[in-house]
């Protein structure tokens, strides 16, 4: 297992108890489910790479390359349904007890919804 299907696994142990009892083999399961992430962080590492620009050296190519591993992973992990709340539990908070704190969470989560809901 690499280490996407582990950090995988772990987070679906931690987090998402009921759904992880649920699956029959969980180490072939997050086994290919690591190999499937990492093909995905990987294309778009060099989607977002690219080839190397005019005048660039080999050096700074590999470290443009690094930044680029480090954004897919964010991006894909950050979107990858493995990695996601468990919907069962309520993650709301109350912020009653200060109305401008809560005022201001709950326009962060309009703004959140707004950009999270496909046109």
């Amino acid at each position: 297992m690499n280490r996407y299907g582990q950090m995988a696994l772990d987070h679906n142990r931690r987090h998402r108890p009921a759904a992880y009892s649920q699956i029959p083999d969980p180490e072939a399961f997050f086994a290919a489910a690591g190999e499937e992430i990492a093909a995905e962080v990987t294309r778009l590492r060099d989607e977002i790479l690219g080839p190397m620009r005019p005048g660039e050296n080999p050096e700074a190519y590999r470290l443009r390359s690094y930044q680029a591993l480090a954004t897919a992973e964010e991006l894909t992990l950050a979107d990858h349904h493995l990695f996601q709340p468990d919907p069962s539990i309520d993650t709301q908070e109350d912020w009653g007890d200060d109305p401008d704190l809560d005022r201001r969470y709950r326009t962060l989560a309009e703004i959140n919804q707004a950009i999270n809901t496909p046109l």
